[in-house]
């Protein structure tokens, strides 16, 4: 194959664009990138969440609900916590790909400073992954 070409041979219904579009605008926000990195680092609660990214609870939280509800984090409870990280979803490596594509094209701008996006930026889980 191609390594330009699209693997869609047919063309896909409208609703699959508009499904696609959704999983995107999940992403196209910054403040739920920098959530999404904090928790790929280690499994965090909110307070650890809003200590590691400087943001307030209500929008840590707000951020959250919509990471959560697309399926990019996994949430357990413990007493009154409740502690998130990054599930296993293809878009987790979706977004790997494109920070990775992002830093290796400033490089010249940031040098000594690109670190391989597997550890660095989204660091893969090995743990098993349950939801509350």
């Amino acid at each position: 194959m191609n390594p330009g070409a699209c693997p869609l041979s047919d063309e896909p219904p409208a609703a699959v664009f508009e499904a696609v579009a959704r999983r995107f605008s999940v992403l196209g926000e910054p403040t739920r990138l920098r959530i999404l990195h904090a928790v790929c680092q280690a499994e965090r609660c909110v307070n650890d969440i809003m200590h590691v990214t400087g943001l307030e609870q209500a929008n840590v939280s707000r951020h959250l609900a919509r990471l959560y509800q697309a399926g990019l984090l996994m949430r357990r409870r413990v007493g009154n916590r409740v502690f998130y990280r990054a599930s296993r979803s293809p878009d987790i490596d979706l977004c790997r790909l494109v920070v990775q594509q992002v830093m290796v094209g400033q490089a010249p701008a940031l040098p000594g400073r690109v670190t391989p996006v597997s550890t660095a930026v989204f660091p893969v889980e090995s743990k098993e992954e349950t939801s509350v």
